[in-house]
């Protein structure tokens, strides 16, 4: 072997070995509408430093990134540029080819992986139909309208052959958090809310009064409202121990001081098939507005 060929054969195992004992960059991505009321900086960091003390012994290195939109998002998933995702189902489904279908997990929340959506009013209103509710004011938190309350809320006014969402309403408020629209309801600044079963009974447990001065006008069927899952482009032999981390996220104390930002118990796996009534939901959405525009 020559003095060059020598050369070139240590400087290449170098480079290989180098890039052998490079940790692979894991990154997650969400967007404001995933994340909702949180603040994503402080979520992003908790996550950042829980994942990469639960895979210190791996050679994966956790980052977080959030998007300002879900149109973001899903640019950044189907360009493979984040590994993996954090966000509503309605986010999974746009970017379900980049996605893989197995495992995909789900928030807990109150001990539950699915919540109804409800649209509540005050029990001295006096309403009682969907039908009173036309020209009132509607209070929410901000991104609910992009979100599986709001999409459950349209199909439900098309289903009663009523005007969209905001047409159908004279006001609608939107608040930064779930318990402002709360608020605004206990105290008659509006006349109706629109919340997950979750946000309620938190916010009921936290002030009685509102289950007592409160009713349940209309109730979805229990959706699944949080999901993450991989990208396609993740190594397979990445997967397990990142996998194994987010179902253990409970088990540090850190772990735990973060889903409490969330209001979240934990992740547990689900079956992709968990989500069809949420398909179905999407596909009965578009088939009611197809045909208000028929008519």
């Amino acid at each position: 072997m020559t003095k060059w060929c020598v050369c070139f054969w240590v400087v290449g195992e170098l480079l290989f070995t180098a890039a052998q004992a490079e940790p692979y960059q894991f990154i997650a991505g969400s967007s404001a509408l995933g994340l909702r009321e949180n603040d994503k900086q402080t979520l992003n960091l908790g996550f950042k430093t829980v994942f990469n003390e639960l895979l210190s012994a791996s050679d994966v290195k956790c980052d977080f990134q959030s998007f300002d939109s879900s149109e973001d998002l899903a640019a950044a998933i189907s360009k493979n540029q984040v590994s993996a995702f954090f966000g509503s189902p309605i986010e999974f489904l746009r970017s379900e080819p980049f996605l893989l279908s197995s495992p995909i997990a789900s928030g807990v929340y109150g001990n539950q992986l699915k919540y109804k959506i409800l649209l509540l009013v005050r029990k001295d209103s006096g309403i009682n139909s969907l039908e009173q509710l036309q020209g009132k004011r509607l209070s929410t938190q901000k991104w609910v309208a992009r979100d599986m309350e709001g999409l459950y809320l349209e199909t439900l006014l098309l289903e009663h052959q009523l005007p969209i969402t905001k047409n159908f309403f004279s006001q609608i408020q939107n608040n930064e958090t779930t318990n402002a629209a709360l608020v605004d309801l206990f105290f008659k600044k509006v006349d109706a809310a629109l919340v997950n079963e979750s946000q309620y009974e938190v916010a009921a447990e936290l002030n009685p009064q509102l289950r007592a001065q409160t009713q349940i006008l209309e109730a979805s069927e229990p959706y699944i409202i949080f999901v993450t899952a991989f990208t396609k482009s993740i190594p397979e032999q990445k997967i397990s121990s990142i996998r194994n981390s987010l179902l253990s996220v409970e088990k540090t104390s850190a772990g735990r001081n973060v889903l409490r930002l969330m209001k979240a118990q934990g992740f547990k796996e689900i079956p992709l098939s968990e989500l069809d009534n949420v398909r179905t939901l999407i596909a009965k959405n578009k088939r009611l507005k197809m045909q208000q525009n028929e008519h």
